[in-house]
């Protein structure tokens, strides 16, 4: 959340469009009570999170992935493929690589797995 407020603050405000499921994206939005907060909570997956989120996007002028830098990317791939148009109004969102390294670690570790994953599933 902290990436979202530091990336709202830098672009002067906006919606955060809040997506997961079993209460992730409540509890998001708990740490945000100041915002203007739309929730999507049935999104199980990236691809979903993505996906189910955009027809709250078709207003923005501008978009951010606030997430550990290599969720954020992959779901900015994921936008590219689903919706070309939108994800020319990606920016890069405010974070920090000392604010949260054990985040950003566990997302690397994470985005190997999937990439031996799929790897192997390709074989």
């Amino acid at each position: 959340m902290a990436v979202a407020q530091r990336t709202l603050a830098l672009h002067g405000g906006g919606t955060l469009v809040l997506s997961g499921h079993r209460g992730e994206a409540e509890r998001l939005a708990q740490l945000a009570p100041q915002n203007d907060v739309v929730l999507e909570t049935t999104a199980r997956t990236t691809w979903e999170n993505v996906e189910r989120s955009m027809p709250h996007f078709e207003a923005a002028h501008q978009l951010a992935i606030a997430s550990d830098c290599f969720h954020a990317r992959r779901a900015g791939r994921y936008l590219r493929e689903l919706r070309p148009d939108l994800a020319t109004r990606l920016v890069a969102a405010e974070w920090q690589w000392w604010r949260g390294w054990w985040i950003q670690a566990g997302g690397a570790v994470y985005e190997a797995y999937i990439s031996a994953r799929n790897l192997v599933g390709t074989r």
